[in-house]
């Protein structure tokens, strides 16, 4: 089954977004950052025909518009709930991936009626301190110079996300990159200033935290159980910031087998 790429108009301009057709509730998959919703193109074909699929574009970043300024987590989440509606999805679940899960976890907390559950994967469950720390770890995206340095050094950037080449997916990241150079110190910053356990708090449907076990953000998955110990927790193999493309297989079983625990309770 093919998947179909298209445009939804918001009143700020046009979400990108990939799709394949299906019935029952929708599943949506939101990026991380650099990348765009081809991050999510393997999971779709494998799970072609089990429910309709859409993965969108953060604004800033693929085929989505570029949002002015200094967007907050909650722009963002308004952005993709207005891309939602107006993709007539009512009820649906979601599957965020690092930055994604920021985003997801705004719109489950805002539309809990809707909300059938939520899946996380690499979960930034930060303290106040923690997230300055990790606002002074990040470099902002390397500007263009005349003699065409940032290109080399934005590959290296790049290259060091991944444990081994890939020369496909490090290719793709790096384009995303390259794309998002405004839109990565955006998102960025906007969840450096996200209270995401406050966030998080608000959540009520059912919840799955997983994380490959070489992923930044490994260490946070049980403090997320502590705080919210009737969330599923699940350790992936290796593939540091990318399961749904290096660890395809195992990220469809296991979403599979949590959305069948929850559409059969």
């Amino acid at each position: 089954m093919a998947i179909k790429k298209a445009y939804i108009d918001i009143a700020d301009g046009q979400i990108h977004y990939r799709c394949v057709a299906g019935d029952g509730v929708a599943l949506i998959f939101l990026h991380r950052t650099p990348a765009s919703s081809a991050t999510f193109e393997q999971m779709m074909i494998s799970m072609a025909g089990d429910r309709p699929m859409y993965a969108l574009d953060t604004p800033g970043f693929g085929g989505s518009f570029e949002p002015p300024g200094w967007p907050s987590v909650t722009d963002y989440r308004n952005w993709l709930i207005e891309a939602i509606d107006g993709l007539n999805i009512e009820a649906f679940h979601l599957f965020g991936h690092h930055t994604g899960t920021h985003l997801a976890t705004e719109i489950a907390a805002s539309l809990t009626d809707r909300t059938r559950s939520l899946m996380l994967n690499g979960v930034a469950y930060l303290t106040a301190n923690e997230r300055e720390q990790f606002r002074g770890m990040v470099a902002d995206a390397v500007l263009p110079d005349a003699d065409g340095r940032y290109l080399s050094e934005t590959w290296q950037v790049i290259r060091g996300l991944f444990a081994e080449f890939d020369p496909e997916l490090v290719h793709r990241e790096f384009v995303g990159a390259m794309r998002a150079m405004q839109g990565r110190d955006q998102a960025f910053a906007a969840i450096w200033d996200q209270d995401y356990p406050a966030v998080m708090a608000k959540v009520v449907c059912p919840m799955f935290v997983m994380s490959a076990e070489d992923d930044f953000f490994v260490p946070y998955m049980e403090r997320v159980k502590e705080t919210h110990p009737e969330t599923r927790i699940a350790l992936l193999g290796p593939a540091k910031v990318a399961s749904p493309e290096l660890g395809t297989d195992e990220s469809v079983r296991v979403v599979r087998e949590f959305l069948a625990d929850v559409e059969s309770a």
